[in-house]
């Protein structure tokens, strides 16, 4: 499933509650800032007051999603990076897993707002892989059924009930709706 979407922050802040308060999916950086380790988040706060939701970031909000329910392993990779491309640091690292929930936050940048995103495997798609991949374990491990219905329902919320309209697939949500009456150009491919 894709499924992608504008949002402002106050928008991006409407999503990340309904996540924290009417799901069970726990919320991890995608990747880590360069030298630390992958952060859990609890809270919208907790996410607003490492991102600014609304501009460009030195870090991107790029979330993977995943419940306990969903059966398979969450697994953190460390990344080895080359210090001299990387402002001095070694390492960083990423979170993995067959069935994680991808959510990405795009920014307004240079009176352009890009898309946001929602996403992950199928299972078919999982199990195409695996091959390639002997990191991330057996795709089978993962309730597929029960991670389409958490991420329909992601999307149902966002597309169903805070978009305000569409342009072709993607939502619309009123924050990003505002911003485009007022110049912005919301990029969409």
């Amino acid at each position: 499933m894709n499924y992608d979407f504008f949002a402002n922050a106050s928008d991006k802040k409407n999503i990340l509650d309904f996540i924290f308060k009417e799901t069970n999916l726990r919320v991890f950086d995608l990747y880590s800032a360069y030298g630390q380790d992958i952060t859990e988040y609890k809270s919208s706060q907790e996410i607003i007051s490492k991102f600014n939701l609304d501009t460009e970031n030195h870090l991107p909000a790029t979330f993977n999603l995943c419940s306990d329910d969903f059966g398979g392993e969450v697994l953190f990779r460390r990344i080895e990076l080359d210090p001299k491309s990387c402002e001095g640091h070694a390492f960083r690292f990423s979170t993995n897993g067959w069935g994680l929930i991808q959510l990405y936050f795009e920014e307004l940048k240079k009176n352009t707002l890009k898309y946001s995103h929602l996403g992950h495997f199928n299972q078919k798609g999982a199990l195409g892989l695996e091959g390639t991949n002997n990191f991330m374990g057996k795709a089978d491990n993962w309730n597929w059924k029960l991670i389409e219905k958490i991420s329909r329902k992601l999307k149902y919320h966002i597309h169903n009930k805070l978009a305000v309209r569409k342009i072709g697939s993607f939502g619309i949500l009123p924050g990003a709706d505002t911003l485009e009456k007022a110049g912005i150009k919301l990029w969409c491919i």
